[in-house]
């Protein structure tokens, strides 16, 4: 019998793997399966094994006999446990049921004749006591068989799975296949030498790479699929069964965002575990085939046909289960969920979650109930909001978004002092569509960026011209949206092009609704920082009209405050209003900033803002918003 033990550089290759994908993944080791985690201790055991008996056997030492047996025991029981173990692995990431007893009986057989076969009949190997000579038996070639029947057992889950494994992973099971039948060929051409060592190893080291590293489908918080592994195994799904009465659900957490900066990140992950961990019940639980996953950040999903338990999810309070976790902070959570019910024909999984994800867009701003299905008004506003998108395309190619400019006048003199750049769309049939009908639907696709965008090069340009015509030009705010601010570049945008058109920077006003300031304000603080720093002039559009954390304005570059016209409705009648209106101006006042004052219809709301001494005043009754090409004849207010 010939001894190696170069193979054994195989085995060290498995260790170093699994370290390296720990170290690179660690979330994602961590939540390996008690399967993959076996596998890789057996191959670990094995390597060890495999060195010491070699050893041993190299040492012809009769005083190690028992040593040397007793280790050559248990290789071959280590040996056994190797495809058992792996094809566990294997099912459970295919989602697959198997009989237990099609592959225990092969295997307690393999593990009662390594130990007790082995004992009275040399059925593996044969040991000499005095010589310590090693030969193999009749049951060397019974392993090979083993692991060839497993393998096939592999092979028939796998093309029962193959849409779910995807082309990388298959294309390494039919490797590994292919690399096993070499395996048993050359055992038995070469009965002398083993490469069993060199294809346990590289086996290992190829799931854990491939399965773990490179084409992974798990989330690593959540240990649920991804939005890889959920399509693939949605896919699958609707490939192998009848989907009648089964649904798609999104399913969101409220807020999220805002969670984790007022409790901070961990507690942020505690809650997307907590919800994980019923959105796996309610799959697990299902009295049909179910998939779930973790499609986003804050954004879970799952196919079943099962509207009881969703109905059952959306009913519950996510407060329940996040109540000991969270002891001491006072922050309500909740969840909210937007469902699709699949019909025949139905076969677009992406289309499947867009659907899903509207009826959950549509379900976030409802406050009577937190669960949406995808129904025929939803579909109706669905389709309306992609013919709206595709106009918009269309519109801004054909530049039928037109610039109005509502002057904005000093108090007192009603000279012009600014204005504010509104977008009009007038349409090929020269109909003008209302902002309120196409505005929220650009910012819920973030299409809004390329309109304000467009909006402002349209000013610059107009500036530009006035300024080589020798017309006089007063600053133009332009309003951006709060999508704009999450979108990467858009400081340098901005600048880019002020720039192109050799503007001085103080003739553009930025101008940002207050509801925008309601969420992540770290990253609005240092967006508006960089403008303000650029040259640009800061204001907040609707002061006063949501829910101002007045703690916020130390840190706001803010130059100027637009206060909300609500407060002028009826204020002349009002005397709780005139109250309240006085309260906001001194507050804007004493924080050092600029106040215009909008909405104004009547003399008797301008005689009242000409009394609490506002520096500047926009609305009807001065002027209404008119084409960019009469502004210029606008020079004074009535």
């Amino acid at each position: 019998m010939v001894y190696s033990n170069h193979f054994d550089i195989a085995g060290i290759m498995v260790i170093l793997t699994s370290l390296i994908c720990a170290w690179i993944r660690p979330k994602l080791m961590k939540n390996f399966s008690k399967y993959l985690k076996l596998l890789i201790m057996l191959s670990i055991a094995y390597n060890v094994l495999d060195f010491a008996t070699i050893l041993f056997l190299k040492m012809q030492n009769p005083a190690t006999w028992f040593v040397t047996y007793f280790l050559l025991i248990l290789y071959f029981v280590v040996l056994s446990m190797f495809p058992y173990r792996g094809a566990l692995y294997f099912f459970e990431i295919c989602g697959e049921k198997y009989n237990p007893l099609i592959l225990r009986i092969p295997l307690y057989s393999m593990l009662f004749l390594s130990v007790f076969g082995n004992i009275f009949f040399d059925f593996f190997f044969r040991l000499d006591k005095e010589t310590m000579e090693y030969t193999q038996g009749i049951g060397s070639y019974v392993v090979l068989f083993y692991y060839f029947f497993v393998a096939i057992m592999v092979a028939d889950c796998a093309i029962k799975h193959k849409r779910y494994l995807g082309v990388i992973r298959l294309r390494m099971l039919v490797t590994l296949f292919c690399v096993t039948i070499f395996n048993i060929v050359y055992q038995i051409l070469f009965p002398e030498t083993s490469i069993t060592g060199l294809v346990l190893a590289l086996s290992v080291a190829l799931l854990v790479v491939v399965f773990c590293f490179i084409d992974v489908t798990i989330d690593d918080l959540t240990g649920l699929n991804n939005k890889v592994g959920f399509v693939r195994a949605c896919d699958e799904l609707m490939h192998k069964q009848d989907m009648t009465g089964y649904s798609m659900i999104k399913i969101q957490i409220y807020h999220m965002q805002e969670l984790n900066e007022r409790t901070g990140m961990e507690n942020g992950d505690k809650v997307l575990l907590l919800l994980a961990e019923n959105v796996k019940k309610a799959a697990d639980e299902a009295k049909h085939k179910a998939v779930c996953g973790r499609i986003g950040g804050d954004t879970f999903a799952i196919l079943t046909d099962e509207e009881v338990t969703i109905n059952t999810m959306a009913k519950a309070s996510i407060q329940d289960f996040i109540q000991n976790p969270l002891t001491g902070l006072d922050y309500a959570v909740s969840f909210y969920a937007g469902g699709y019910r699949i019909e025949e024909g139905d076969n677009d999984i992406d289309s499947m979650l867009d659907h899903a994800g509207y009826a959950l867009k549509w379900v976030s701003g409802n406050f009577k109930t937190n669960v949406a299905f995808y129904d025929e008004d939803i579909r109706k506003e669905d389709e309306h909001r992609k013919a709206v998108e595709q106009k918009v395309r269309n519109a801004i190619l054909e530049r039928e978004f037109k610039v109005y400019l509502q002057p904005v006048c000093n108090t007192m003199t009603r000279e012009r002092v600014s204005a504010e750049a509104l977008v009009r769309w007038i349409d090929s049939k020269n109909q003008m569509i209302n902002p309120s009908d196409f505005i929220p639907i650009l910012e819920k696709n973030g299409f809004v960026t390329e309109l304000d965008l467009y909006v402002l090069e349209d000013v610059c340009k107009m500036l530009r011209d006035w300024t080589d015509l020798g017309i006089d030009v007063v600053p133009v705010s332009v309003n951006f949206s709060r999508v704009d601010v999450d979108h990467a570049g858009i400081v340098e945008d901005i600048i880019a092009i002020v720039d192109k058109y050799e503007l001085d920077h103080s003739l553009i006003k930025i101008e940002l609704t207050e509801s925008a300031f309601s969420e992540n304000i770290g990253n609005i603080i240092s967006t508006l920082t960089k403008l303000h720093d650029a040259g640009f002039v800061i204001m907040m559009d609707d002061f006063g009209s949501g829910y101002s954390n007045l703690n916020m304005f130390k840190d706001m570059p803010i130059d100027v405050v637009k206060i909300d016209m609500y407060f002028l409705r009826n204020i002349e009648n009002s005397e709780k209003g005139m109250i309240v209106l006085e309260s906001v101006v001194q507050m804007a006042k004493r924080l050092g900033l600029e106040i215009v004052v909008e909405g104004v219809e009547t003399q008797e709301q301008y005689d009242y803002i000409r009394k609490l001494r506002c520096e500047m005043i926009q609305g009807y009754y001065f002027a209404k918003p008119m084409p960019s090409e009469i502004f210029p004849d606008q020079v004074t207010a009535g």
